[in-house]
């Protein structure tokens, strides 16, 4: 037992030092001038929005619960979110937004994993510039976050964060800070990334849940490496468990860890909308129940996938 649980700590340990929550696009008005995280150009517009979509599709691998396989899944994930930014003070910025994901899993009828699960949620905070140099994230995501096979208030949840980002230079910021999620296994942990321009050409940038290396190819085209990392909380249907012969998972909690490693292409469409195009394998899924006796499903398969992805600022 002792041993499973330092496990379980040391890989959330892991995680939270990845894990910085989308800050790299937070829009801030530092050292005297208005800038972005992810270096574009001056921006005047006291309101803007940021719309983001993409789909994963996998091949199949097999999961196993313990030393007994479950059978094989397949994958598709999706996600959409769209983000209004209103500029209400030159320090303060609001975010108002609607986020949507979704992982849908096509398990065999008897495997304790669900055939997906999905989250809708609300994103609602502020960017607050704390010091010339140093921006403040604080943002809350109310919503439903289940396999919506019957929703109840106890699919509702609120995680949020508090981060914030160094500009250390121009080219070098340092981002930390905490997320906070009640129904995960471990609901508050702290939360590092970097992110570092080392040449007109080179940029590494630390920053979960993608962080990896890119290459500038030309204006339009960007080449990049590196690591996609995935982690959600749910809760399953209160006849979950019973339907698959395992009743402790009945209305049980969910944490979905995922490892992607892959490389692609950032194609800039134009100015304001790029479009990523990717793939890779996944080398490690699993299924946690931590309040059911720490329950697992893993599938450590090293499975193909594919990604596209758009993103548009305005």
């Amino acid at each position: 037992m002792k041993t499973w649980a330092r496990s379980v700590i040391t890989e959330k340990l892991f995680w939270a030092f990845l894990f910085v929550l989308g800050l790299r696009e937070a829009p801030l008005h530092a050292q005297g001038a208005f800038k972005t995280i992810s270096g574009s150009s001056p921006s005047a517009s006291a309101l803007s929005y940021e719309l983001d979509a993409e789909t994963s599709v996998f091949g199949i691998g097999s999961a196993n619960a313990g030393s007994r396989n479950v059978g094989n899944i397949t994958e598709i994930s999706s996600s959409a979110s769209l983000v209004l930014s209103a500029q209400v003070r030159d320090t303060v910025l609001l975010r108002l937004g609607v986020e949507w994901q979704r992982y849908a899993f096509n398990p065999e009828a008897q495997a304790p994993i669900p055939d997906s699960v999905q989250g809708l949620d609300l994103a609602i905070g502020a960017d607050l510039q704390v010091a010339p140099a140093l921006l403040l994230r604080i943002e809350a995501h109310p919503g439903v976050y289940s396999d919506f096979a019957d929703i109840s208030w106890q699919d509702v949840n609120v995680p949020f964060e508090i981060a914030g980002t160094y500009f250390y230079s121009t080219d070098l910021l340092f981002i930390g800070g905490v997320y906070v999620d009640v129904d995960a296994d471990t609901p508050v942990f702290p939360v590092v990334g970097i992110r570092w321009k080392l040449s007109d050409k080179w940029l590494i940038d630390g920053v979960a849940p993608r962080p990896q290396i890119q290459y500038r190819l030309t204006d339009k085209a960007t080449l990049f490496a590196g690591a996609d990392l995935r982690e959600a909380t749910f809760r399953v249907g209160q006849q979950f468990g019973q339907t698959r012969g395992i009743r402790k998972l009945n209305d049980a909690i969910l944490d979905y860890f995922e490892i992607r490693a892959g490389g692609g292409l950032t194609w800039k469409i134009s100015q304001n909308v790029d479009v990523d195009l990717e793939g890779g394998c996944a080398p490690y899924r699993r299924f946690d129940y931590p309040r059911a006796d720490g329950y697992k499903v893993k599938s450590e398969d090293w499975v193909p996938y594919l990604r596209i992805a758009l993103s548009a600022k305005f």
